[in-house]
């Protein structure tokens, strides 16, 4: 598949209708979309995931501190 269309299924898939990356211009296997996908969500795991449990209590009383 095009570059096009990995983009458009990581959109349809993973429910990202604003994703938008700068990834190589090739065409991919299944395998190649497969870890593609694997990768995005292990990075937000590891990164974005991490965020929100930090902020699990809230930011009240913390502000200004």
């Amino acid at each position: 598949m095009t570059k096009d269309e990995v983009i458009l299924r990581i959109k349809e898939e993973l429910k990202m209708p604003g994703f938008n990356a700068n990834i190589e211009d090739k065409e991919y296997s299944e395998a190649d979309y497969l870890k593609l996908k694997a990768d995005l969500l292990k990075y937000y795991q590891d990164y974005v995931g991490g965020i929100e449990a930090d902020f699990q209590g809230g930011l009240d009383g913390h502000i200004g501190r």
